[in-house]
């Protein structure tokens, strides 16, 4: 698999199905009423795509239409005028923020996601092939953030500003939340597995400049926002990116990772203790 917003990201479909039917279990019977069994019975699934599938914008407008079609019109068409993704065969979906500000200077925040059907047709069809519906689909950094809301209590999240990191795979997700809002959006390609960037200067360098040019661009846009915490989800070692983090951007750091799901009695002695099984709990959670 190659994650990627433009060209397809499964090359051989064939060999990736047998793995998808092992882990899922799709190849077993299910029981049904009276004792019966049907090997040939549908599940559901959700699919989380990588950041680096999609592309993401935040968009700020004066307003928003109540009716959906009207709505996801206007979307589409601010989508198109940022000129960062072809639309012409996309998928677009969106959220919508609360309103801030007062009177005339009210505005909205939206959460704009485009994705190429033909990249979305190949997961559905990987999926399908194997006896499974996707019945969900959403990007797997906006999920974990869901999922640690839920965890860490949501009621503090409307009352902080707060910087998101995100090493998965390859990439690096930088978000950035005004009490609850999502006011930036940014995932960039490193060329190396997120696993060795806690143990690499450079990289670890890399990251801290990504972030500090992020949130200078923030306070540009939004001159109230006041960082203190921030959200590191990464795997592996961290404690090197997490400490220059607290030190270099002066920001109390709370680690997100598998020992914090575990914390709670999910997983077993099995279990695959990673971002992927993070994100898959994500997923169904």
């Amino acid at each position: 698999m190659k994650s990627s917003a433009t060209v397809e990201n499964v090359s051989h479909p064939s060999i990736l199905a047998p793995q998808v039917r092992a882990l899922t279990g799709a190849a077993g019977k299910h029981l049904i009423k009276r004792g019966a069994f049907l090997s040939e019975l549908p599940r559901r699934i959700a699919i989380l795509l990588p950041d680096t599938a999609v592309r993401t914008a935040v968009l700020h407008l004066d307003q928003v239409p109540i009716r959906p079609n009207e709505r996801d019109a206007l979307i589409r068409w601010r989508l198109g005028q940022e000129q960062i993704f072809p639309l012409n065969n996309a998928k677009v979906v969106s959220q919508v923020f609360g309103d801030y500000g007062e009177g005339v200077e009210r505005k909205y925040t939206v959460l704009a996601v485009a994705i190429q059907e033909s990249i979305l047709r190949q997961y559905e069809s990987l999926c399908e092939s194997v006896g499974l519906i996707p019945s969900e689909v959403g990007v797997t950094s906006l999920r974990l953030v869901d999922l640690w809301k839920r965890i860490s209590g949501g009621a503090s999240w409307f009352r902080r500003d707060i910087l998101w990191i995100t090493l998965s795979d390859r990439s690096l997700t930088i978000m950035v939340f005004q009490r609850g809002r999502m006011v930036f959006y940014r995932c960039k390609l490193l060329g190396v597995d997120a696993s060795e960037i806690p143990a690499t200067v450079d990289l670890v360098n890399r990251v801290l400049d990504e972030c500090c040019a992020s949130l200078d661009v923030c306070q540009q846009q939004y001159p109230s926002i006041d960082i203190h915490d921030a959200v590191l989800c990464a795997d592996g070692e961290i404690a090197p990116l997490q400490s220059e983090l607290q030190v270099q951007l002066q920001l109390a750091v709370q680690a997100f990772n598998w020992q914090s799901v575990e914390a709670l009695g999910w997983g077993g002695e099995e279990s695959h203790q990673g971002m992927a099984s993070l994100a898959a709990i994500a997923g169904v959670s």
